[in-house]
């Protein structure tokens, strides 16, 4: 089981630092086949902005019913919370990394990670990450149901990847279902840009008065 996670950790870190996503991404991988989706883009069957939606097959994955949430659904720039559910259904034995990222946050403050859900043959492991590296870690959980809640120090810039990432490990078919929820409470981000803001006014004030 070890050598299982590390495999998901190895590629949980290419999900999370693999391009700068300018947009909200899905990302499905089993092993052998990647699947991506863009915040509508192809693929995506929830056309509200901040939702990515896949309904499909990968490998071995018959069914899979799987949403990220982001703002501006939900959260925002200095408040961000992320949102990922899954449904993930097998034939047989084998491994599914779930990646849901998003960028553009101005936030710094104590993220809380909750999951929860069932599942039939398998173990879950949960992981939250900023530009590739662990922030938050929960599992591997095995047994049904599981939830299980931690927190970790996060800081963001808009340059910055916030990464959610689900390993799912099936000894066989089954499904497992669940949802992990992120949260960082604003922790002064949106004073701060107010008052970056107020300084640029100012700037412009005196040099609109210089001007006449």
């Amino acid at each position: 089981m070890k050598n299982i996670f590390k495999t998901i950790l190895a590629v949980a870190a290419m999900i999370s630092a693999g391009s700068a996503y300018a947009v909200p991404t899905l990302t499905l991988f089993d092993g052998t086949t990647t699947v991506t989706i863009l915040d509508n883009g192809s693929g995506d069957s929830n056309p509200l902005p901040g939702v990515v939606t896949f309904i499909g097959a990968i490998g071995v994955w018959d069914i899979n019913i799987d949403s990220g949430f982001t703002k501006p659904a939900i959260g925002g720039v200095t408040s961000p919370h992320m949102d990922l559910s899954f449904s993930a259904h097998s034939t047989g034995a084998g491994t599914l990394t779930l990646g849901f990222s998003d960028s553009g946050f101005m936030a710094s403050g104590v993220g809380r990670d909750t999951i929860g859900g069932t599942q039939d043959n398998g173990s879950v492991i949960d992981y939250i990450r900023v530009n590739g590296s662990n922030v938050i870690t929960l599992g591997p959980f095995v047994g049904s149901p599981f939830s299980g809640t931690a927190t970790g120090g996060i800081t963001l810039t808009s340059s910055d990847i916030l990464s959610l990432i689900v390993g799912i490990d099936h000894t066989a078919a089954g499904l497992t279902t669940g949802d992990k929820d992120l949260t960082v409470p604003d922790g002064g981000s949106a004073v701060a840009l107010l008052g970056i803001a107020l300084v640029g006014v100012e700037a412009l004030r005196r040099k609109l008065r210089t001007v006449r």
